[in-house]
């Protein structure tokens, strides 16, 4: 019995590991305007104008395309027609760019959507900017809500873990290891951790009861549905703690001393899998097929962030980990010198006296 849930909370939920699809980067420039960049390893087909499966998540309609292939200069000729790369080099990279120019943050956020074939095609991206003029200085505040799952889990998190440790489980935030020492940390997130894996296996075993209760006729002899609908918390509570796949059905036969159900142990049985691999759960995991390394590149100088810095880059991790219990911020503030200001104050100053002279003379 091995669900699309249970092997998704295996690789993503426990280890929070999920592969990049590719890199967003956004760039702010200082009138405002912005440019965002999707960047991804391609095949020889793309270069060659086949995007039937690109891998960007946006429709390419209005998306200026670029490529470079290995460590050569950047190609702006696309598509090209005659590539054929190096097939028989394992290590030979293709790299593609779609790159798209917006003349105002509101503009990019008016028209950005991800493509409908994308899994996180409802997720909505909400981005704002804030320039403040100083004289001296051009503020800009910028930050990018990503939308929560548009789907709630039957069992809030909140049953399991505190708001603080969610926050930090799911999104690092706020940080309550802060001033901890290894090994005290290593014991915190080892409690949230298996807390927060019993949390994730109520909510497989809730997806999973709902669909035995709808298909209750495949199983002759078991218990009626008004039953088995009022005591499933006591068979929740007959499950393992490490919720195997055989868990659920060890825990019906035995709170019901029954072995009507042991047909959900038939992985060849195409029926038990409305079960064993629920809808539901289905339409939870399709979301962690997609996470996007986000880069964001201010103007100006750095004044606050939540995101990691490299250079003159910002980065964060947006997966659906992090939108699980709500949206998901990341924000920026920058300030830019300005030196036509600066230049000019120094003019007035340097005017002053000489008018003040000008002044005294003709007296």
């Amino acid at each position: 019995m091995k669900t699309i849930f249970y092997t998704m909370i295996s690789s993503c939920l426990l280890l929070a590991a999920c592969n990049s699809n590719g890199d967003m980067t956004t760039i702010i420039n200082n009138n405002g305007s912005c440019e965002r960049i999707f960047s991804s390893a391609v095949s020889n087909e793309f270069i060659q104008g086949d995007t039937t499966d690109h891998p960007f998540p946006v429709n390419l309609t209005g998306w200026a395309v670029s490529w470079k292939a290995k460590d050569e200069k950047l190609r702006t000729q696309w598509p090209f027609k005659n590539w054929q790369g190096e097939k028989n080099d394992s290590l030979f990279k293709v790299t593609a760019f779609v790159s798209r120019r917006f003349a105002s943050v509101r503009d990019l956020s008016d028209s950005f959507r991800f493509k409908n074939s994308y899994p996180w095609a409802d997720i909505r991206i909400r981005p704002v900017l804030e320039k403040k003029f100083r004289w001296f200085y051009s503020y800009y505040n910028y930050r990018e809500v990503f939308s929560g799952l548009p789907m709630k889990l039957p069992v809030p998190i909140n049953r399991y873990l505190t708001r603080e440790e969610a926050g930090y489980w799911l999104t690092g935030q706020p940080d309550i290891t802060r001033g901890m020492n290894g090994a005290e940390a290593k014991d915190l997130l080892d409690d949230i951790g298996a807390k927060a894996r019993k949390w994730f296996m109520h909510n497989l075993f809730e997806f999973q009861y709902a669909a035995l209760l709808d298909n209750l006729s495949l199983f002759p002899g078991s218990p009626d549905r008004k039953l088995m609908l009022e005591k499933k918390d006591s068979v929740f509570a007959l499950s393992d703690d490490n919720f195997s796949e055989t868990s659920i059905v060890t825990a019906l036969n035995k709170y019901f001393h029954t072995k009507a159900f042991n047909p959900l142990l038939n992985d060849k049985d195409e029926r038990m899998k409305k079960i064993t691999d629920p809808e539901s759960a289905g339409k939870v995991s399709r979301y962690f097929e997609a996470d996007i390394k986000y880069k964001l590149i201010m103007p100006g100088m750095l004044l606050h962030s939540n995101g990691v810095l490299s250079g003159d880059t910002l980065s964060w991790k947006v997966n659906a980990y992090r939108l699980l219990n709500g949206n998901y911020t990341v924000e920026a503030s920058s300030k830019k010198l300005n030196i036509w200001a600066w230049i000019l104050s120094v003019l007035i100053i340097l005017a002053v006296p000489v008018l003040l002279v000008k002044k005294t003379y003709k007296k």
